[in-house]
């Protein structure tokens, strides 16, 4: 029996080492998940418990489960949009291909929002068309057709209803837009659209990120836009471009390095070029560097590269450069040439090149020539609008010095009011003490007028003399009779004898 008990326990303490490991393992595994948990969460995690970390998760989980329904709530789920592709990708790569741009604009003609692909195809800044009037951009032959178009669909005041919106609110119309340019001066130079969009009711426009109308009207300008629609456009270019402008830069500042010989033939290309230029290091290795310039920039480049032989170092000027998606890129370029250590002889020229948006080569150009950037107009829907804000904000600042004038009096009128009754109670207490202090006057001489009549009385008694200590003590006597009753009688004992002697 001691021999089966013996075995029994050590299996017992054999299965419970093991179900020990087997619970430490978990816990060092469940630590490193909760570590590596933290580690992704932002901010300090050091000083987090394990509670707050899955709290934190948890609540990503939930915020990214609300943004995934949001979305999937607002995609296209037509079968000719891949699903890889994102809304707003398939958006830019739609206008890309229909060599178009979006534009929003009131019935009035007023444009109150404009797509960034605008300026690779019309060299027009968004900022440019903003709270500008579209017939400014057209010729005047076509100002009455398409103000009548913008128009004749809802009419000045009039409420659309969602029936409306749905069906009978689509517009279609061609025209000729104006070009953009460097010098105002030059000869206007107009390119044939056509507009395609729907009317739609400014209070429904959904939150976009990137073609939407998000950070466009202003949050305090929103309640003069109520009941008003806008004509949602796509502008498409009757001729195609083939070769555009890239005229959006996500990130700024963006550089990489080249080297060229003396030619001005590329002979290194470092691994930031490909994301920028779209070129891989072997296919341009051998080209000259011309061959990617623009044709007009050609002559202003050849002064900067006989600049660079002559000095040995320098800064070019804005250029543009082909990338391999056919596309206009803006760039600027130090260089300098790197000479031989043994013979001092010129090697090759390293380059650094930088892009630079067309916002900022076209504020140069216009410096250059000597034009001030030109400033967005003001149109009369803004002022009005303005004008009724500041009015609106005029009345309130009116009624608000109005109750504080009214709160202000009422105080006033209650400081004065007890003012009034402190004084009456303090005329009150005077005329109180004064009584106080008069009666206490006449009661003293009401006792010496007592005394006086007892004195007379005393010596009137039967013709008799009393000496000064017998008045005084009938005096005193007297006081005590109208002190102490019990007295009395002895008083009328003394009275009595003395009348007797």
């Amino acid at each position: 029996i001691l021999i089966g008990l013996k075995d029994r326990n050590n299996r017992l303490g054999k299965i419970t080492v093991s179900r020990n490991k087997s619970e430490k393992k978990r816990r060092d595994q469940f630590n490193v998940l909760i570590k590596e948990l933290g580690t992704m969460l932002p901010g300090n995690t050091r000083k987090m418990d394990k509670s707050t970390i899955l709290q934190k998760s948890i609540d990503f989980l939930h915020k990214h489960k609300e943004i995934a329904a949001q979305s999937e709530s607002t995609e296209i789920r037509q079968d000719w949009k891949p699903s890889f592709l994102s809304n707003e990708e398939f958006t830019q790569l739609m206008l890309e291909a229909l060599d178009g741009f979006f534009l929003a604009i009131m019935t009035d003609g007023n444009i109150i929002y404009a797509s960034e692909s605008v300026t690779s195809l019309l060299e027009h800044l968004p900022s440019d068309l903003v709270d500008q009037n579209l017939l400014n951009f057209l010729p005047m032959g076509e100002h009455s057709d398409v103000y009548k178009a913008l128009s004749s669909h809802i009419m000045e005041g009039e409420t659309p209803t969602p029936e409306y919106l749905k069906t009978k609110n689509q517009l279609e119309f061609c025209c000729h837009m104006l070009r953009g340019t460097i010098d105002p001066n030059e000869p206007p130079v107009y390119e044939y659209v056509k507009f395609i969009g729907n009317f739609k009711s400014l209070n429904n426009v959904p939150n976009c990120t990137r073609n939407g109308f998000e950070g466009v009207i202003q949050r305090s300008l929103h309640s003069a836009f109520e009941d008003r629609v806008c004509l949602i456009a796509t502008v498409r270019l009757a001729k195609p471009q083939f070769i555009k402008e890239m005229c959006t830069v996500e990130e700024p500042n963006e550089e990489f390095t080249s080297r060229h010989s003396l030619e001005w033939k590329f002979l290194f290309l470092d691994h930031r070029a490909p994301p920028i230029i779209g070129y891989l290091p072997f296919e341009v290795l051998g080209t000259s560097g011309y061959d990617y310039y623009h044709v007009d920039d050609l002559e202003t480049l050849a002064k900067c590269h006989e600049h660079l032989m002559q000095y040995g170092k320098g800064k070019s000027c804005y250029y543009r450069f082909l990338t391999k998606g056919q596309q206009w890129i803006w760039l600027q370029t130090h260089y300098y040439i790197t000479y031989h250590q043994w013979n001092s002889r010129p090697e090759f020229i390293v380059c650094t090149h930088t892009v630079v948006s067309y916002a900022e080569v076209r504020a140069e150009q216009r410096r250059e020539l000597g034009i001030e950037e030109l400033q967005p107009e003001i149109t009369a829907d803004k002022v009005r609008l303005l004008f009724n804000i500041s009015h609106l904000q005029l009345e309130v600042m009116h009624n608000l010095k109005e109750q504080l004038e009214h709160r202000t009096r009422m105080i006033e009128a209650n400081i004065q009011r007890q003012q009034d009754e402190l004084r009456q109670i303090q005329d009150e207490l005077h005329r109180v003490q004064g009584q106080s202090l008069q009666g206490q006057s006449l009661q003293g001489q009401s006792l010496q007028g007592q005394s006086l009549q007892v004195r007379w009385g005393t010596l009137s008694m039967q013709g008799q003399v009393v000496s000064a200590g017998t008045l005084q003590n009938g005096i005193q006597q007297q006081h005590a009779v109208q002190t102490h009753p019990q007295q009395q009688t002895l008083l009328r004992e003394q009275s009595t004898a003395l009348s007797q002697v």
